[in-house]
């Protein structure tokens, strides 16, 4: 994959990206393996339509829950790109469930706090292997792995793949929820989910 910016594809980001997009095809590159957590607000194109400046406000509120949350359990903001994703980074996908359902009632409370009716987010988590810039942006199959399964997420849903689920076996009450929905995005063994 190529990332391209709104420049043309020549900051130094862009040219970093295709750097080691070339570099992974050709050589070993040091992959790292961790927990990521996808999130987003649900129904954000029309909360932009009906009002933009309160989404826009909504999407700040997410992202600061999202920073505090990921602080307090050993995690931190990969990237927060102009629309609503937020992609987290964790050490295990447990610290990743603790930092989601912390989340939650973080983000109603900031919400509140402005007097803003908190909509519902959703989000997806996923433990593989990516590959980390030098500024800290991560890039491999894990991180399209976690984007993707976020988007089929339903709200107040967060949904983890079989190598997030499989070390909480036990400790984090989840459903199954089959293999057809891995089935259509990646090869990831079958989706669990829990509700915010």
């Amino acid at each position: 994959m190529f990332w391209r910016a709104e420049d043309g594809g020549t900051g130094p980001d862009n040219i970093e990206a295709w750097c080691i997009e070339c570099f992974a095809n050709n050589f070993d590159v040091p992959r790292e393996t961790v927990a990521l957590l996808a999130l987003d607000l649900v129904d954000y194109a029309r909360l932009l339509e009906e009002h933009r400046r309160r989404a826009i406000t909504l999407k700040s509120v997410l992202r600061d829950a999202a920073e505090r949350s990921a602080g307090a359990h050993s995690g931190r903001i990969v990237f927060d790109r102009l629309d609503d994703d937020v992609l987290l980074e964790f050490p295990t996908s447990g610290a990743a469930v603790d930092a989601v359902r912390d989340l939650g009632p973080r983000f109603r409370e900031l919400a509140g706090q402005l007097d803003l009716d908190a909509p519902q987010i959703r989000g997806a988590i996923h433990f593989g292997k990516v590959t980390r810039w030098r500024s800290g942006l991560l890039v491999g199959e894990a991180v399209e792995v976690t984007m993707n399964i976020r988007r089929v997420a339903g709200s107040n849903q967060v949904l983890l793949t079989e190598p997030a689920a499989s070390p909480l076996t036990g400790k984090v009450e989840l459903v199954p929820l089959g293999n057809e929905l891995g089935d259509e995005l990646l090869p990831v063994g079958g989706i669990w989910g829990f509700a915010l």
